[in-house]
C-alpha cells in the first residue's frame, strides 16, 4: 500500500512540476528545417506566440491542421506568431504542409520548426498530440490546449 500511495504521490508532483515549468516560457533549442538552431531568442517580441507541437503521422494532428488550414485568413490577420514544432522529419514535416496544410505555409506569422532530439516535448510534457501553448508578449503562459478538438481555440483567448 505504501507503494501506491508513493507513485501516485510522484504522479501529482510531477503533473504539479509540469504545469509550473511552462508559466514562463523555458529556454530551449529546437531547429528550423534547414537544420539552423532556433531558441527563444529567436522568438518575435512584439507579438502573442503560439506554439503547436505535433506529430504528422498523427491522425489527431491531421484533423486539427486541417482546421487550422480553414482558419488561414483569420490566421493571417491575427496578432499572434504561430511556431509549428514537428516530432517528424524534415520530409515527413514538408509532405504533412504540403497535403495537409498548404495555406499555412504561406502565412508570414508561421514558423515550421522540428524538435529532432523530441527536447521541447520534455519540457512541456506533452502527453497528448497536438499540444498548443499561448504565451503573452512578455513570455507568460496564456493557457495550454491539448487535443485536436482545442488546437484552435487559441484564436479566441488571444489579447486584445
Amino acid at each position: 500500500m505504501k507503494y501506491i500511495i508513493l507513485i501516485f504521490s510522484l504522479f501529482i508532483a510531477q503533473e504539479q512540476m509540469a504545469q509550473s515549468d511552462i508559466e514562463t516560457l523555458p529556454e530551449f533549442t529546437i531547429y528550423t528545417l534547414e537544420g539552423e538552431s532556433f531558441t527563444q531568442d529567436n522568438i518575435k517580441k512584439d507579438s502573442p506566440s503560439y506554439f503547436i507541437y505535433y506529430d504528422p503521422s498523427c491522425g489527431h494532428c491531421v484533423r486539427a491542421f486541417k482546421r487550422l488550414n480553414l482558419k488561414s485568413e483569420q490566421l493571417k490577420k491575427a496578432d499572434v506568431q504561430i511556431y509549428t514544432v514537428s516530432a517528424g522529419t524534415k520530409q515527413q514535416t514538408l509532405r504533412f504542409f504540403e497535403e495537409i496544410a498548404p495555406r499555412l505555409k504561406t502565412l508570414e506569422n508561421l514558423h515550421i520548426l522540428k524538435d529532432r532530439d523530441y527536447a521541447l516535448a520534455d519540457i512541456f510534457f506533452v502527453r497528448l498530440f497536438p499540444s498548443g501553448y499561448l504565451y503573452d508578449k512578455e513570455n507568460k503562459l496564456i493557457k495550454s490546449y491539448e487535443g485536436e478538438a482545442e488546437a484552435v481555440l487559441f484564436l479566441n483567448d488571444l489579447p486584445e
